[in-house]
């Protein structure tokens, strides 16, 4: 809206806030939950004790860092994986891990779903579980995420729901 208040114009509108705040997107998966507990979906045939996999769209997968470079910086990771520290380690091993990004035989989005011993690990090289938890939020693993090194400091452990196409092509997960 505008007023006139003689020769001059007045805008009176809102100014539109929060420009420069980057766009943030939450995305949440609850599953089927509704569905599952009517039909005991995701339960053992035995006394409804929860089974991993049973009756579940896709597989779940575990990558767990190895205990020596679990909340360590990126000096420390490319030393005791024998790597060239470079003249910037963070940059070098930022580039690793986004080259093991690629290599994955994930899709480019999996749900990140909580983890639980019994979930298999298919992959076990650092750089690939670097990948995997550097690319994640608690919600989601995209492939193309820059990866964030900080997150080393508290996630060791990250398990995917790995769709059934992508899992029958991950050596070592039977069906």
């Amino acid at each position: 809206m505008a007023a006139c208040g003689g020769s001059r114009m007045i805008e009176t509108s809102q100014l539109l806030h929060n420009m420069s705040a980057p766009p943030r997107s939450v995305v949440k998966y609850n599953g089927l939950s509704t569905e599952a507990l009517a039909t005991g979906v995701g339960r053992s045939r035995k006394i409804g004790v929860p089974c991993s996999n049973y009756d579940v769209f896709g597989r779940f997968i575990t990558f767990h860092l190895p205990v020596n470079l679990r909340r360590c910086g990126a000096r420390t990771i490319l030393k005791r994986l024998g790597m060239e520290l470079g003249s910037t380690p963070e940059v070098t091993l930022l580039h690793l891990i986004e080259a093991r990004a690629k290599e994955l035989r994930l899709p480019d989005a999996c749900v990140v779903v909580p983890t639980k011993i019994d979930h298999p690990c298919p992959w076990t090289d650092p750089l690939a579980i670097l990948a995997v938890i550097t690319k994640s939020s608690g919600s989601i693993w995209l492939r193309s995420k820059t990866p964030r090194l900080s997150v080393l400091r508290k996630v060791s452990a990250i398990s995917l729901l790995v769709p059934p196409i992508f899992a029958d092509q991950i050596e070592g997960l039977s069906s």
